[in-house]
């Protein structure tokens, strides 16, 4: 145990990213109890703990367990009371809005007044939902990434008001699950690397909404161009459409500029029920994207 004094801890959120944070910290040894107020959330993330996430870590050699001694140390609560009373550190992973947010933390600070009341929120800073909060010094972004067992990084961020000493906590324990760990200099909307990846996505959306390019071809050259195994289409489909969209109304709604308006295109697949990996179909359908499978980056010939 180090100085950080975070012995356990609660996610609110029983979504992806949710079960991804709880499962991590499980298999560091630690207890967390994950709560959804939708009890089909918490099945569906039972079942990915199960059959994904705790293998996937495993392989990937994160923590200290084997999936089976990680998966004892994790509680899916439904009741948010039971799941956050005792806890060192909550961190909320709720659909991003500001509204929820807002009510959430307030709730949570009145159950638990000690713990370390965290966000894993992409796009909203802690500042704008602690309005009914009474000791926002408590209050912090942390905000981790999917998958969790291949980007090892926490981005941590002050409310405005947060003490130092929670933010280095909140450091030290995020160093201890094996991430990187840093903290954001000053309040940011999108953080580090959400604000640089946001300007990537729409633009993505804006070439394939103008009809310049295929998201197949616009995935295609960035991988070649940039030698890796995603591309901007790809990770959104990961992400979740719903989300990304949810996501970019949150920048329009702070800048009130027309162009940050959500993708025509991206709105007209989530109405047709195409989400993404979560449904299936998105830009790809899953789950073999085309973009995993032999023959979509054309290969050289060995020279004989």
């Amino acid at each position: 145990m180090t100085d950080h004094g975070i012995q356990r801890v609660a996610i609110v959120g029983a979504g992806t990213m949710g079960a991804q944070i709880g499962s991590l910290i499980a298999i560091h040894d630690y207890p967390v109890a994950i709560t959804d107020v939708i009890p089909e959330a918490l099945d569906r993330a039972q079942q990915r703990i199960d059959e994904q996430v705790l293998l996937e870590l495993h392989c990937a050699g994160i923590g200290t367990l084997d999936p089976a001694q990680a998966r004892a140390n994790i509680t899916l609560e439904p009741d948010l009371e039971r799941a956050i009373s005792d806890v060192d550190l909550v961190v909320e992973a709720v659909r991003e809005d500001v509204d929820v947010k807002t009510e959430l933390f307030s709730r949570m600070d009145t159950i638990n007044l000690t713990a370390i009341l965290a966000s894993n929120s992409s796009s909203i800073p802690t500042s704008n939902v602690i309005s009914q909060v009474s000791r926002p010094e408590r209050v912090m972004n942390m905000h981790f990434f999917a998958p969790i067992w291949v980007r090892t990084m926490v981005e941590l961020m002050t409310c405005g008001q947060t003490d130092e000493s929670v933010l280095r906590r909140a450091q030290s324990f995020g160093q201890e699950l094996g991430l990187v760990a840093p903290i954001v200099r000053t309040e940011s909307k999108g953080f580090i690397i959400n604000r640089i990846w946001r300007a990537v996505k729409r633009e993505s959306l804006r070439v394939m909404d103008e009809g310049v390019a295929s998201p197949e071809d616009i995935d295609r050259l960035w991988m070649i161009f940039f030698q890796t195994g995603y591309a901007p289409f790809g990770v959104m489909d990961m992400v979740g459409l719903d989300v990304v969209r949810d996501i970019e109304w949150s920048y329009q709604r702070e800048t009130l500029d027309p162009t940050d308006k959500p993708s025509p295109g991206l709105a007209r697949m989530i109405d047709e029920g195409k989400l993404g990996e979560k449904s299936g179909q998105g830009f790809y359908s899953h789950p073999n994207p085309a973009y995993s499978q032999p023959g979509f980056i054309p290969r050289r010939k060995k020279e004989e």
